[in-house]
Parts: C-alpha cells; sequence; structure tokens
C-alpha cells in the first residue's frame, strides 16, 4: 500500500461505473491510479478526489495503472472551485503538467512549484499566478529562454537598445544580429520575462511587482506559449 499526497491532472471514465485518475503526486510524480464504482451515486471516493482538491492518496500498484483504496480531500480550495477564471488557470496549470511530464519521476521542485501556485491561485489575482508558473515551468525543465546574452553574438542583452525574438534561433538577439523576420519584443515585455525567469518563487509573492508584471500578461502568455508549443516535440 503506498500514500502520498497529489493534485488530480487529468481523468476520464471508463466502464460502466469506473474513472481513471491522473495524478501529480508529491512522492511519485505523474501516476495514473483507478477509481472503482466512483460514478455511482453513493460513493464515498467522488467528492473527495473532485479537482482542484489537495488530495491525500492510498493506493495499491497494479502495473500501469494503480487502485484506489482511500483518499481524502486535505484542502479544498473553494474560490478556485468557484471562480471560472481561477478555475481554468487551474486547468491550464494541470494540463501543462500532463503534457511535459513522465510518468513515475517525481520532481521536488515541480511539486513545490505546483502547490504553491495552486496555494496562491486561491488568494491571488490568476493572471499572474499563471505567467509566473509557465516561466517556473520552463525553468525547471531546462527550457527557459537565455535572458542574459544574445543567442547569436553573446553580447549582453542589458546593454541591446532594443531586443528581438529569433525564430530561426529560438532565443533573444540584440539589435546588432536581428533579422528581418526577428519579432522586436518590448522593453518592459522582457524585463518582466526576466524577473519571472529569476526571481525565487516564494519571494514573487511578497513584492509589489504583481500589479506591474500583470499589465504585460498577454504579452508574456504569448512568449511562453511559443516555447511550450517548439519544446513538444521532446515530449
Amino acid at each position: 500500500m503506498l500514500t502520498s499526497l497529489g493534485f488530480v491532472i487529468g481523468k476520464k471514465n471508463i466502464k460502466e461505473y469506473d474513472r481513471e485518475y491522473c495524478f501529480f503526486t508529491k512522492k511519485y510524480g505523474k501516476i495514473s491510479l483507478i477509481a472503482k464504482s466512483v460514478r455511482k451515486p453513493l460513493s464515498k471516493l467522488s467528492g473527495q478526489l473532485e479537482p482542484p482538491n489537495l488530495i491525500e492518496l492510498m493506493f495499491t500498484p497494479n502495473g500501469e495503472y494503480g487502485l484506489i483504496t482511500t483518499a481524502l480531500a486535505r484542502k479544498e480550495y473553494v474560490k478556485i472551485r468557484k471562480n471560472l477564471e481561477k478555475f481554468k488557470v487551474y486547468n491550464t496549470i494541470t494540463d501543462t503538467i500532463k503534457d511535459f511530464s513522465d510518468f513515475k519521476q517525481p520532481d521536488n521542485r515541480l511539486w513545490d512549484l505546483l502547490n504553491d501556485s495552486i496555494n496562491n491561485l486561491n488568494t491571488l489575482n490568476s493572471k499572474f499566478i499563471e505567467i509566473n508558473f509557465l516561466a517556473k515551468f520552463l525553468k525547471i525543465l531546462g527550457f527557459s529562454p537565455n535572458v542574459d546574452n544574445c543567442i547569436n553574438c553573446q553580447a549582453k542583452l542589458s546593454n541591446s537598445k532594443n531586443i528581438y525574438f529569433d525564430k530561426n534561433h529560438w532565443g533573444f538577439c540584440c539589435d546588432k544580429c536581428f533579422k528581418k523576420e526577428s519579432e522586436r519584443i518590448p522593453w518592459t515585455t522582457f524585463k518582466t520575462l526576466t524577473i519571472l525567469l529569476k526571481m525565487p518563487v516564494k519571494e514573487m509573492y511578497n513584492t509589489d511587482l504583481i500589479d506591474p508584471i500583470e499589465k504585460q500578461y498577454q504579452n508574456i502568455k504569448n512568449l511562453l506559449n511559443k516555447y511550450l508549443k517548439h519544446i513538444k516535440k521532446y515530449f
């Protein structure tokens, strides 16, 4: 019998009354577990396994799919469940982890990022939580953009008057190396991305930077989504 804390990152109905859940857990990383008869009206498990609960799981391993024996909601994030915008961000976070992580590969940094993000999503603005998560997630994977040096000549980007995104080399370049097809990035957007990538997770929630960062939400999200789309082939 195994136990761990976890969040639901995916689920689908199987057979007549069963359901397959995908979790990201503290001890075991991403795992798939079966909940027997969970869709019956009197099932005791169904309410405990509802996203975005933080769930204490007890399960028996059984090949590719384990079997849930007990589940207890340790934290119920009611504000996330009742707020459509927050719940959409929760889904973005969990879908990203589901799509870009391997099964049975525990990662303390990823668990801490997930747990902190959902904890703070319950109380803070959802746009900030979303782009902060995506930036930190790319950094953990080792695919975050280099914000210090030009992707081509290695010159310090802080000395460049303008910053460009080089679509051929997937990185930022200086005003000496940009080409016609390069996309110019506003300085404010670039500085905001640098803060998101470099500032530790826990420090982010205790600064006056949240409002300024949120103003760059769409630009930052577009950039980060480009990177996620680009690295999808590796997973």
